[in-house]
């Protein structure tokens, strides 16, 4: 019977804890953010984004390195603390006046340097932070890991809030305020005037000054592809990394561009080449922008560019990068392309 109720109990616990109870519309704290000021930081909006087990995402990932230290949003009353891991982490939650709760999840429990799993409390909490200390807003209260359900990924703070309900909110806008930078809503599909052109494709590990360009634009157009560092608004660099990728899939999403995977190809280049102008066809004109197109006896398909232009998808992996994977379910054919008298043009490699 021990043994059931030592087993049973910290599941309770657990679910009590962590498992969501609701989940609220988007809501604004004033709050500090909760990184250190000085130390390098990178967050999107991934609340309510799928996780394993058919569960939803309640945080915000703000990727961070090792031991950075983490500061209280608020103050408030240390409500929680988790410094002996017990499957899912080290953790520690601050309650302020009205009953909000942050929630600051994969705490540090390595020795610095390393990822050895020793746990010394040292390395994750300072001395005086334990459960129902005050703190007060900026004050640093534990250092980022990767402990938990982290230990696979890079290290990061996972960052809640909590009503006094206990219903879970979009803490993005807080954190988004608490930098002094505004949301631009991904509905939208506002673009931004371009004065680049851009002239081949890009991808992860791109590098080049059409990287930078790309990174400006993604930045002024709501979608950053980092909030301070490298990438952020004024520190674009000439690298195409994973956070370039997941803040062009982001834009290719709001202006319905597809698939939206953060690979910069043909239709998206033209897109942004245009202003996200795509001309309206005439009232007799049969072929859309965006159909892929092909004679009945040739294996060449073609993309109909915003421009009319026909560009020849020249292999199976190019047509993957750009048109996903279900790319030959929907291609027009006609008897002869030629008749259609529309411009041959640029090559999609």
């Amino acid at each position: 019977m021990q043994k059931i109720k030592a087993i049973v109990l910290p599941l309770i616990v657990y679910t009590l804890i962590f498992s969501p109870f609701s989940v609220q519309a988007e809501e604004t704290r004033d709050i500090v953010f909760p990184v250190e000021e000085g130390y390098d930081y990178n967050f999107t909006d991934t609340y309510g984004a799928a996780r394993s087990s058919g569960r939803s995402h309640e945080g915000t990932d703000i990727m961070v390195d090792q031991m950075t230290p983490l500061v209280a949003a608020v103050a408030g009353r240390v409500s929680y603390l988790v410094d002996e891991d017990q499957g899912w982490g080290l953790a520690i939650y601050i309650e302020d006046t009205d009953g909000y709760s942050y929630r600051y999840l994969h705490i540090n429990n390595d020795t610095p340097g390393t990822d050895d799993g020793k746990e010394i409390r040292a390395y994750a909490f300072p001395k005086n932070i334990v459960r129902g200390a005050q703190v007060e807003a900026g004050q640093v209260i534990a250092w980022a890991g990767d402990s938990g359900n982290a230990e696979s990924v890079a290290h990061h703070l996972h960052f809640e809030i909590w009503t006094p309900d206990r219903d879970s909110i979009n803490a993005y806008a807080s954190l988004m305020a608490a930098i002094g930078k505004p949301i631009v809503s991904e509905d939208s599909g506002d673009v931004v005037n371009n004065t680049y052109h851009f002239m081949r494709d890009l991808d992860l590990g791109s590098e080049g000054e059409d990287v930078r360009a790309l990174q400006i634009y993604l930045n002024q157009s709501g979608f950053y592809v980092a909030t301070s560092g490298a990438g952020s608004p004024g520190n674009e660099s000439t690298y195409f990394g994973p956070a370039t990728q997941d803040a062009l899939a982001r834009f290719q999403r709001a202006n319905n561009i597809s698939p939206a995977a953060g690979f910069f190809g043909v239709i998206t280049r033209t897109f942004v080449n245009d202003d996200g102008a795509v001309p309206e066809p005439d009232d007799d004109y049969l072929i859309k922008t965006g159909w892929l197109i092909k004679d009945k006896l040739s294996p060449r398909v073609y993309y109909v560019a915003p421009n009319r232009e026909l560009m020849w998808i020249v292999s199976e992996d190019s047509a993957l990068r750009n048109f996903g994977e279900n790319w030959y379910l929907d291609i027009k054919e006609f008897d002869d392309l030629k008749t259609l008298d529309l411009p041959f043009g640029d090559y999609m490699v």
